[in-house]
């Protein structure tokens, strides 16, 4: 830890800088292999299927919470791993974390394969674009249900300030999911396989992110390994329910406008929500690559109250100028881009894209609190508003929906975003942070050090 808790560790200064350097000066290359396979799935689907082949093929921004909240316990747990407040239960936290994981996986394939022998996705997933949908959907749904436990390779790599590393192994992600996309098109693949191909390529990546991780951290092949006899009765993911609880709500509030337009609007809504949201993702990876790097660094400092607070209200100010900005951009390009990317079969609308910059700016002014607030109380203080934000944003978006289609739900969600998220943060989190018991409290995350 730093000896002067306001200012920044070199490792620290190294990950914050570079790793949103490496997002802004890829994300040109990035965009361009995005918009490039968004391009072949258009062509190859056309309006109709796309918005199928993307409500599952973003099924990660769908259900982040699938992991329990577990890896954002283990990136609190990697920053222990480093550094003079090194934590000797960080490594059982992360073979724990494995574990389950590994379990969680197993139930979801084993779902999958159940709904598929039922016949069942399409009642699922909304409607049905042909008999193949069982078999695609079902591939891609196991393919989902390994990157849970792969995901926890970037955690820890961010954890152990290398940010930088873990920005390019995410970045790569799309390079590996574009050559899936060129091989189904090569091999003639019906469209609905397609939504294999972007999963595909982050379970590629967050293998390779994975193998970095272990390497980087010293954890090698022991992160497999059982809990120390000691640790075995202990709480060593206490505290991740809550997180969990967060990444229930936030994903529910703000990007199940999808899964509303499947069942509430019309296909075409659908197509317009799903390619609106690709260009609003370039904008918002770097705004979440920042903002990540700023886990560890709240981690190390959570004594350090008063510097905590001001640095925090420097970030939130900084977050939501740079968001207005990219909202701007979005307004100004997001119909034009849109319309070149779908060849001109998809409209989308100036009232579209400013509906979704607005939900980048409230989700940009949100991210500071997210990654400090990581104690328990925190983080059940998050879960409340999470939810509180979820209902307000599924009971306007369904009303939205039916009458104003992918417009009405975006604009549904920035208001939830806005009332329940970044109000009280603006009210409430400088007080929970001054809160917070002297050194040696036991309630922090990542691990109940209760025996």
């Amino acid at each position: 830890m730093t000896t002067n808790q306001g200012r920044l560790a070199p490792e620290e200064r190294r990950a914050l800088l570079y790793g949103p350097l490496y997002r802004i000066l890829g994300t040109p290359v990035v965009a361009l292999l995005g918009l490039a396979n968004t391009a072949i799935v258009v062509r190859e689907t056309g309006e109709a299927v796309f918005g199928l082949v993307s409500l599952v093929a973003t099924i990660t921004l769908l259900f982040p919470f699938a992991d329990l909240g577990i890896g954002a316990t283990v990136l609190s747990a990697s920053a222990m791993l480093v550094g003079g407040a090194r934590d000797p239960n960080a490594v059982d936290v992360i073979r724990r974390a494995y574990r389950v994981l590994f379990g969680v996986a197993g139930v979801l394939i084993v779902f999958a394969v159940c709904v598929m022998a039922l016949n069942g996705w399409s009642a699922v997933v909304g409607f049905s674009s042909g008999p193949e949908d069982r078999w695609a959907i079902t591939v891609a749904a196991c393919v989902f249900a390994l990157t849970i436990p792969a995901g926890l390779g970037a955690r820890i790599l961010v954890g152990i300030d290398r940010n930088p590393m873990a920005t390019l192994v995410l970045m790569s992600c799309p390079a590996f999911g574009l050559g899936l996309t060129v091989f189904l098109y090569a091999i003639h693949a019906s469209g609905i396989w397609y939504a294999v191909s972007a999963l595909g390529g982050l379970l590629i990546g967050q293998t390779v992110g994975t193998i970095l991780a272990l390497r980087l951290s010293g954890l090698g092949w022991s992160a497999f390994s059982r809990v120390s006899p000691s640790r075995t009765g202990s709480r060593l993911l206490a505290g991740s329910m809550w997180l969990f609880l967060v990444g229930v709500g936030l994903p529910v509030g703000s990007q199940t406008g999808r899964v509303l337009l499947a069942h509430l609007s019309t296909p075409t809504e659908l197509s317009r929500y799903a390619l609106m949201a690709q260009l609003y993702a370039i904008c918002w990876q770097v705004l979440s690559t920042a903002a990540l790097a700023y886990w560890p660094i709240f981690v190390k400092r959570r004594e350090a109250t008063e510097e905590t607070v001001r640095m925090w209200w420097r970030l939130t100010g900084t977050f939501a100028a740079v968001g207005a900005i990219a909202a701007l951009c979005l307004v100004a390009l997001g119909p034009w881009a849109a319309s070149v990317l779908s060849g001109g079969q998809i409209h989308v609308s100036a009232w579209l894209a400013l509906a979704f910059g607005a939900v980048l700016v409230g989700q940009a002014m949100h991210l500071p609190a997210l990654v400090l607030l990581t104690k328990r109380n925190e983080a059940r203080w998050q879960a409340l508003w999470a939810l509180a934000m979820a209902v307000i944003s599924i009971s306007a978006g369904c009303v939205a929906a039916v009458r104003f289609g992918a417009v009405g739900v975006v604009y549904a969600s920035a208001l939830a975003i806005f009332t329940a998220q970044v109000l009280p943060d603006l009210l409430w989190v400088p007080r929970l942070v001054r809160r917070r018991p002297l050194a040696g409290s036991q309630e922090s995350l990542p691990a109940d050090r209760r025996r």
